[in-house]
């Protein structure tokens, strides 16, 4: 983490105050001037992913072959759990610009099925951008590092051994980022790092003002192949041969 004013600001939310006096974070957010933006126009798709647990309770609406419209969306109040950016039973739509980043993201095993819902905006959204695709005239480097380390903090894998502490930074810049008058924030995936780079058009998306948009559609996919990428990381002078398929392969090339 580069970004000195997000240690302190973490530190203190954590450990020390839940309304933090250390306001040095929020005040560089407060400056949309230089605020990198993302505006999704009425008509723009998005889209959100579940894995199926039960055929029963898929393909049973019309024009919806994965789960209906409601099961689509956000989660029901009651069933809300606190997540990087919401806090439990304050529900917030979690989707993706594009289907596969947003297929990544549940994390599905091989041969599950998943269920991608066609989201339609109704109404134009306004995202903080926390990927930066746009750098502002004026976005001082001091921001640029927390927008860079809030997208990474962001984009952290939910798990179900997480602390809830991890949450209460995240959680509390989601809301303040609301109060400022956005409808959502844009961080990038960590878990599409390949593409990242080459598609920076694909990113992960919450909105927080889900109203102003409804589900249109979901389709089902089945996960046929999952690939692996890795490197020894231990101070062992033998090094151990570990290669995917893929890998091996374009070697042969």
């Amino acid at each position: 983490m580069s970004s000195r004013k997000l240690r302190a600001f973490i530190r203190e939310i954590q450990y020390e105050n839940r309304n933090p006096t250390n306001d040095e974070v929020l005040k560089l957010l407060e400056d949309r001037s230089t605020n990198p933006e993302i505006i999704l126009k009425p008509g723009t798709k998005v889209y959100r992913s579940r894995i199926i647990n039960d055929e029963k309770a898929i393909n049973t609406q019309t024009g919806f072959f994965g789960y209906d419209e409601d099961n689509s969306f956000v989660p029901p109040v009651k069933l809300t759990k606190d997540m990087r950016a919401n806090y439990r039973y304050i529900p917030y739509l979690y989707c993706a610009s594009h289907p596969y980043t947003s297929l990544v993201e549940v994390r599905p095993r091989l041969g599950c099925r998943v269920s991608i819902a066609t989201i339609a905006i109704d109404s134009e959204i306004g995202l903080l951008d926390f990927t930066i695709q746009r750098k502002p005239v004026g976005m001082s480097p001091p921001k640029q590092n927390l927008f860079a380390d809030l997208s990474e903090l962001y984009s952290k894998p939910v798990t179900s051994s997480d602390d809830i502490l991890d949450y209460i930074p995240t959680q509390y810049i989601a809301e303040y980022v609301k109060k400022l008058g956005y409808d959502g924030i844009a961080f990038t995936s960590s878990l599409t790092p390949e593409i990242n780079c080459t598609n920076p058009d694909q990113y992960n998306i919450v909105i927080f003002h889900y109203d102003k948009c409804h589900a249109e559609k979901s389709n089902v996919f089945s996960i046929d192949n999952i690939y692996f990428d890795c490197r020894q990381i231990d101070t062992d002078s033998t090094k151990m041969r570990v290669k995917g398929y893929i890998e091996e392969n374009l070697e042969n090339v």
